[in-house]
């Protein structure tokens, strides 16, 4: 037996009474918070093809092929529309028209679909690399290669920028020819893995500062255009504008008319500092 939410083995079970059904009281309050939201998506979401069976027919009746790729289309329009919380294997094969029984054989748990939706999108946005790119162009595209990705889907930066994301085989090919770029300068292998850290942390910081927040207030109905204007209202009251001139300075009171044309400015801006900082010979070995 496995656990229904995140697929993991539950074991032998113990004694008489009812059948455990997730391994652990997490399991079982993340399971009831997406019932939870499911239910609330259910009036807007359109209702999977039932066929006469009853079960959800996949559409087209094609092979678990055809299956997977649908669930995980499904699955990605859920996260881009109503966030990452509110995917689940259930909400999935709802919206993708596919048995719930065929999403559980096709991933086993919620985990391993997150997982392929990362693959998936990274891929995805991945480029070719001409071979004479040099250490600073090829460091260069692929942060801005994981930058678009963020900037489509921002949701996805809450899985990578983390110490356990999933390590699927697009997440390990960015890390090696990251750490390469970095060898060729002359840095040993852990130095280059410190580097190539130091980087992502700036690429995802600022996703989440910038791209992850500002999906989340729009999503709930806070524009940031209206969020901005109270707390202009609010820091004239206060004075705090008088005192800090800087905050003229930073958006000239244009900043809430463009601000998604500005966020890819902030980032350019700060990225090539931060590569020329930690491509810098100054301190190489």
């Amino acid at each position: 037996m496995t656990c229904v939410e995140c697929g993991r083995a539950l074991g032998l079970p113990s004694g008489t009474g009812r059948p455990r059904r997730y391994c652990s009281r997490s399991c079982q309050s993340r399971a009831y918070r997406r019932r939870r939201d499911e239910g609330r998506l259910a009036a807007s979401a359109p209702q999977a093809a039932v066929d006469r069976s009853g079960e959800a027919g996949s559409g087209s009746g094609s092979g678990t092929g055809d299956a997977r790729a649908d669930l995980v289309r499904a699955a990605i329009g859920l996260a881009d529309a109503h966030g990452l919380g509110t995917v689940t294997l259930r909400a999935a094969a709802r919206h993708a028209g596919v048995a719930l029984s065929e999403a559980r054989r096709a991933f086993g748990g919620r985990d391993r679909l997150v997982a392929t939706l990362v693959q998936q999108l990274l891929v995805r946005r991945r480029g070719g690399a001409p071979p004479s790119d040099s250490p600073v162009r090829t460091l260069t595209r692929l942060a801005e290669e994981e930058w678009a990705t963020y900037r489509e889907h921002p949701w996805l930066v809450s899985v990578l920028a983390s110490s356990r994301p999933p390590l699927v085989p697009a997440v390990l090919d960015a890390a090696r020819a990251s750490t390469e770029a970095f060898e060729q300068l002359g840095l040993d292998p852990p130095s280059a893995l410190a580097r190539y850290i130091a980087l992502s942390g700036y690429v995802q910081g600022m996703a989440l500062m910038l791209l992850a927040e500002h999906e989340q207030a729009g999503r709930s109905g806070t524009a940031y255009r209206a969020w901005w204007a109270e707390e202009a209202r609010r820091l004239d009251r206060t004075g705090a504008r008088r005192r800090h001139p800087w905050l003229d300075a930073a958006s000239g009171g244009r900043l809430p008319a463009t601000f998604d044309a500005d966020v890819d400015t902030w980032f350019r801006d700060g990225l090539v500092r931060v590569i020329a900082g930690l491509t810098s010979s100054d301190d190489h070995p």
